[in-house]
């Protein structure tokens, strides 16, 4: 009678007890990134999703920064932001395709917490229609513009010594091809 309660556990219970033990120690957990008081630098936040996402972070209690390429529309999203929750947020003009201007803007601004990468272009032609420079301009803003941003805020994140959350948030919009894609990271671990 042991040996079949032995036989039993070990055929059928170790080896739900092990898959659980690997799910709990697999399975990625989500982290909620605490924005109040913390600097969040929101690209393409002039319009849209971003100035959206940089109205929200400024009322939550965020410092923000917005950054896009239009000096007049990021004067623009400025006003409107202030307007609707009444607090400033700083504004950066560069391109993100540009290393060197990405880089100059995110020195000019406070320790980055958030970077939420939103720049994005899409020209609603299909492919077989598109001109290659359309073709090229799209991949150098949605994601070499990405790399350069990473590129620029991450050593900054990783010398920091104050251990707390910092988040680097990727998110390709582009509505018109039909698909949208969200990727964040958590950099508590670095």
């Amino acid at each position: 009678m042991a040996d079949i309660n032995l036989s039993f556990l070990t055929l059928c219970i170790l080896p739900i007890l092990l898959l659980l033990f690997l799910k709990l120690i697999i399975r990625p957990h989500p982290v909620t990134i605490p924005i109040k008081s913390r600097h969040v630098f929101i690209t393409g936040g002039s319009s849209g999703i971003g100035l959206a996402l940089a109205r929200q972070a400024a009322a939550e209690g965020a410092r923000v920064t917005i950054l896009a390429r239009n000096p007049s529309k990021l004067e623009e999203a400025k006003a409107s932001i202030r307007l609707s929750t009444g607090i400033d947020v700083t504004t950066v003009s560069a391109d993100v395709c540009d290393f060197d201007a990405v880089k100059t803007a995110v020195e000019s601004v406070d320790p980055i917490d958030v970077l939420v990468c939103n720049q994005g272009v899409f020209v609603a032609y299909e492919l077989e229609k598109q001109e290659i420079k359309e073709v090229r301009e799209m991949i150098d803003v949605n994601l070499v513009g990405s790399f350069n941003l990473v590129k620029a805020v991450l050593p900054g994140m990783k010398s920091r010594s104050d251990r707390k959350p910092l988040s680097i948030a990727l998110y390709v919009v582009s509505g018109r091809a039909g698909y949208d894609v969200f990727v964040s990271f958590d950099l508590t671990r670095l």
